[in-house]
C-alpha cells in the first residue's frame, strides 16, 4: 500500500468515525426533547386565601409596586408570603422564603426594587420570583409562586396557598 492509499484510507476512515460520532449526538438530543424534562412534583392541595384591597391593612397593594407581607397561619405551613400588585389588575404571590437557606427576603423598596435576602446576598424578581442574582456562597432557585386571581369589581385579591387539610 502506497502512502497515497494509505492516507485516503485513513481519511475515509476518520470521516466515517465523524459521522458515527455526530449521529450519535444528533440522536441523543433529539431523543432527550421528546422527554418530558420537568420533575414530577406532588400534587399539592391548595385552598383559597380572600384579601380585600379596601382594607387598610392591605392599603399597600392599592398601588402598582407595592408590596407586603401576608399570612394565614393554616396555611402555607403558617409561614408568611409575598404579595406584589405587578399592574393594574394583576398580582403576584410567592414565598417569602430564600431557596437557598430559607432565610424570609425583604420585600422591594425604594433603596433594593428586587426580592433580596439579606442572610446571602440572593436577588430575585419582583416581577417574576426569577432568580436574578445568586447568593455570594451556594445557590439559590426561583422563589414559590403562588396562584393568584383578582376581582376588580369587588376589589378582592383570592390567592391559592397550599395547606395540609
Amino acid at each position: 500500500m502506497n502512502t497515497l492509499e494509505r492516507r485516503e484510507f485513513l481519511k475515509s476512515g476518520l470521516q466515517g468515525l465523524g459521522i458515527t460520532v455526530c449521529s450519535g449526538t444528533i440522536l441523543t438530543i433529539l431523543s432527550s426533547c421528546e422527554m418530558n424534562e420537568d420533575p414530577m412534583q406532588p400534587d399539592v392541595k391548595t385552598f383559597p386565601v380572600f384579601i380585600s384591597l379596601d382594607d387598610p391593612a392591605n392599603q399597600e397593594l392599592n398601588r402598582i409596586g407595592g408590596a407586603m407581607y401576608y399570612n394565614e397561619s393554616s396555611l402555607n405551613n403558617g409561614e408568611d408570603f409575598i404579595i406584589i400588585k405587578v399592574e393594574a389588575e394583576k398580582f403576584l404571590a410567592l414565598s417569602s422564603f430564600c431557596t437557598h437557606q430559607g432565610c424570609q427576603v425583604n420585600i422591594p423598596s425604594s433603596d433594593k426594587p428586587t426580592l433580596f435576602c439579606p442572610c446571602h446576598f440572593a436577588e430575585f424578581s419582583p416581577m417574576t420570583g426569577e432568580v436574578i442574582k445568586q447568593p455570594n456562597q451556594g445557590s439559590a432557585t426561583n422563589l414559590p409562586v403562588f396562584n393568584t386571581e383578582y376581582d376588580a369589581i369587588n376589589n378582592r385579591l383570592t390567592v391559592y396557598l397550599p395547606g395540609n387539610a
